[in-house]
């Protein structure tokens, strides 16, 4: 059985407003139904009609209302498995095709908010920071980037990175100029509306129930109504695992949070790049509203159960790196729910039945969600197969409960070694 909790209002859910929800009522048809309005199910949904495609989307809350719609915002290239794995998995040739086609995904989502609403890139460039003195090893990373992968990268030494970022938890850094943040829920609205307007029927409060096989076709079940499609794509994330087994069982629920501030002015932030750690579950943070609140995330666990103090546990993060920043207030706190592949890359195929599924976006999901939906469109509008590159990363049995125990212990267990690397710092500097 699924679990759900109280998704509390979130900052970027109270700076929006969304359109009346339309719900199934009776039988439709489609040459395509897409599951899961999220970002990965409205980029399928929009390329497919723009093929010229019938498209019915359904989603079971609101557009939006997972991960799509609740993460840090950050936009850039990459997975969530580090790329350096991928090569040692799948050799350098191959690993460089896939950071090209997860580029793709970064430059959908730039070229859409270009195109249609460029005030919803909120900020450029990206920086990373190690927490400990790594003998250079962040900076030796960002070179093989920019060697192997033809990224922009600039290293930046331990002096140039608390220039900006004022604080002692901080060592050297490396920057990505090229990514950029965004309003992730103003950026679904947005595909929400483009999808719209080329013709796909979009249907929330409408969840699936039951995909059947229906002749050459599917048949999609709710509550109040079903439609049937010749194809069928599962969205879905940490929800609805349950409506395609082969990559329900194959994803891992994992939290993490987000706060905003009260508006109130500080200088310990000194740019407007998006900020990371390189813990495995470290803080990811930006400024928003115009450089007068700070947005603040991490916390990652497989506990999905919202902490009963979030807000105080987030501002004690917060302030720990930069404790001149006092006690603000925190005026939203809210959790987000992902979904991971075991192997920490993203799920994209077709099954034997003839179904797709493009999900398991969980740690860098803006440019895979993007990438993972226009995959799928043109191989069903098109017949290109550039998805099946992820074949080597199919879906894989996360072990269910037991998996999320044993990806716990494996964070808690890269969390003790971040902080002896740390404390060992400390004690040298």
């Amino acid at each position: 059985m699924e679990q759900h909790i109280n998704i509390p209002l979130s900052w970027y859910e109270a700076t929006v407003q969304r359109p009346e929800a339309q719900i199934l009522s009776g039988d439709k048809s489609s040459d395509v139904c897409v599951i899961g309005g999220g970002l990965a199910g409205l980029t399928a949904a929009l390329e497919l009609a723009r093929a010229g495609k019938q498209v019915v989307l359904l989603e079971a809350g609101r557009v939006g209302c997972g991960a799509s719609g609740r993460n840090g915002g950050f936009v850039s290239d990459g997975f969530a498995c580090g790329i350096g794995d991928v090569a040692a998995k799948l050799g350098l040739e191959a690993s460089q095709k896939l950071f090209g086609l997860s580029r793709l995904g970064t430059e959908y989502v730039r070229q859409t908010l270009q195109a249609h609403a460029p005030d919803l890139i909120m900020g450029h460039g990206m920086r990373v920071c190690v927490r400990h003195d790594d003998q250079g090893d962040l900076h030796s990373y960002g070179e093989g980037l920019s060697r192997d992968y033809g990224v922009e990268v600039t290293a930046e030494s331990v002096e140039q990175t608390r220039s900006v970022l004022r604080t002692q938890r901080y060592f050297s850094s490396i920057c990505f100029p090229k990514a950029f943040h965004i309003h992730p829920l103003a950026y679904v609205l947005l595909m929400q509306s483009l999808c719209i307007e080329a013709g796909v029927v979009i249907f929330e409060n409408s969840a699936a129930k039951q995909v059947t096989k229906s002749g050459r076709g599917f048949e999609i079940t709710t509550v109040s109504g079903k439609v049937k499609a010749q194809h069928v794509v599962h969205c879905v994330s940490a929800t609805g695992r349950h409506l395609h087994r082969p990559s329900g069982s194959a994803i891992l629920p994992v939290a993490t949070y987000v706060a905003v501030t009260e508006a109130f002015q500080q200088d310990a932030i000194a740019t407007a790049e998006a900020i990371a750690d390189t813990r495995r579950a470290g803080d990811y943070y930006r400024l928003v509203d115009g450089g007068k609140r700070i947005l603040w995330g991490g916390r990652i666990t497989t506990a999905v159960r919202e902490p009963r103090k979030l807000a105080e546990e987030m501002r004690g993060d917060m302030v720990s790196v930069y404790p001149q920043l006092g006690k603000p207030r925190i005026d939203y706190a809210w959790p987000g729910i992902m979904g991971y592949a075991i192997h920490m890359m993203p799920l994209i195929g077709r099954d034997t039945e003839g179904q797709w599924y493009a999900t398991a976006f969980g740690g860098h999901g803006l440019n895979t969600t993007a990438m993972g939906g226009l995959l799928v469109a043109r191989a069903i509008a098109g017949g290109d197969d550039e998805y099946r590159r992820f074949a080597p990363y199919g879906p894989r049995w996360a072990f269910g409960q037991l998996g999320r125990l044993g990806v716990q212990g494996s964070y808690w267990w890269m969390q003790l070694r971040d902080r002896i690397d740390e404390k060992r710092s400390a004690r040298a500097s």
